[in-house]
């Protein structure tokens, strides 16, 4: 079994907080990660809230979780029956014992609610992604290349020794269980047809800027459900939206947001992308590798425990960067080759940055990193290329 980079930060949520929500996309590996290190935690229950009947067990009576459970539990898709969020605070105050408790949600705009509601100042969160690229080295069914590792994506079922699954079909089951499932709780979908159409159309769009209006034009809905469906996306984590970074210096800058998916891997399938040859050929395959590398810059964050602080930025001039993480007064610009040659002139934008960040004294520029396809890490003065593989080690870890 792969151990999570997460598990240390997990672990010491676990020693003081009373309770840990652990949210992030299906078969991200959540219950996984809490049985393994609950598992030498006093040997935590475990309850399923998915299933019809242990709901409708616990829905009118939620003192019997206690009773089932009197020294704690892991319970998953706890957004599934939100009112036991709210014994769960009256349970957690009279017993004040940190760890007994993990609670877990694949949607997290219904447990954040909850969460806030309920267990405020109780429980610390936590959000877990698919595997990273250390995660998936450390399987036994490592992609070799960064095509390979693009096309593969995350989920830790692919990777998984014991299970023989095929790809292309686990991840077209994956999309379609989340528009029946998921899509269909958080939003009334009048043509699950549409919703699917929109939910490849996004995949078209990932690592480029966000044009609702477009996309609702293409589908044949209106932009108020285009940004309803949007919103449906990232609560489920299939998508986020990387915001431009809101300081300007000097020069007009582009608004809107970009889009990215979670994992390329489904993005790929979802683009009926089958093998190595047709994604290194297909005209998407830079804004994959991009997508596919803001995701790892921002597990290496989430693993550690800290918040992303993810933007990208744009001016109207044409200087950009794929990723800026912003931390206090610290900013990290970060831009994405997919080339397996370091080019110097693709560091050149950097230079400019760093004349125009001299007019803020209050932010301090730190050296620029291109993530490329290549093999070894080079230096080039202030600035460095690091490859593909590398890019955790590559990223700040100050919170």
């Amino acid at each position: 079994m792969v151990q999570r980079l997460i598990q240390p930060t997990f672990r010491d949520l676990l020693r003081r907080s009373r309770a840990v929500v652990i949210t992030g996309p299906r078969q991200s590996g959540k219950t996984t990660l809490a049985k393994t290190v609950t598992g030498g935690n006093g040997g935590l229950g475990y309850l399923s809230l998915e299933t019809p009947w242990v709901q409708a067990k616990y829905r009118d009576n939620e003192a019997q979780l206690f009773q089932d459970f009197p020294n704690g539990a892991v319970i998953d898709e706890v957004q599934e029956l939100p009112s036991i969020l709210s014994a769960l605070q009256e349970w957690i105050d009279s017993e004040a014992r940190d760890g007994r408790w993990v609670l877990t949600g694949s949607r997290q705009m219904d447990l954040r609610s909850g969460v806030s509601q309920s267990l405020a100042g109780r429980a610390s969160r936590l959000e877990l992604w698919p595997f990273s690229r250390p995660e998936v080295a450390a399987s036994e069914k490592v992609p070799p290349t960064l095509p390979a590792s693009v096309l593969a994506g995350g989920y830790p079922a692919l990777f998984d020794r014991d299970r023989e699954l095929e790809p292309t079909r686990w991840l077209e089951n994956y999309a379609k269980d989340f528009v029946q499932r998921d899509a269909r709780a958080l939003l009334a979908v009048d043509s699950p047809v549409d919703f699917d159409r929109f939910v490849r159309l996004c995949a078209a769009r990932t690592g480029q800027l966000l044009n609702v209006a477009s996309l609702a034009e293409s589908v044949g809905i209106s932009a108020k459900t285009a940004e309803a469906w949007i919103t449906v996306l990232e609560a489920c984590y299939l998508v986020i939206r990387l915001r431009p970074f809101e300081r300007n210096f000097g020069k007009r800058t582009v608004k809107r947001a970009k889009l990215h998916f979670v994992d390329t891997g489904l993005a790929c399938r979802l683009l009926q992308i089958q093998d190595v040859n047709q994604l290194q050929m297909h005209p998407l395959y830079g804004a994959l590798v991009e997508s596919y590398c803001v995701g790892e810059v921002i597990k290496a964050r989430l693993n550690r425990g800290q918040e992303p602080q993810a933007w990208y930025w744009r001016s109207d001039d044409g200087i950009e960067f794929d990723l800026l993480l912003a931390i206090g007064p610290d900013l990290y610009p970060f831009e994405v080759k997919a080339t397996a040659t370091p080019n110097p002139s693709d560091l050149s934008a950097f230079e400019k940055l760093r004349q125009r960040a001299e007019r803020e004294p209050d932010l301090k520029l730190q050296p620029g990193t291109v993530i490329y396809g290549g093999a070894d890490p080079v230096p080039y003065r202030q600035d460095r290329f690091v490859p593909w593989h590398s890019i955790t080690e590559a990223v700040p870890t100050q919170p």
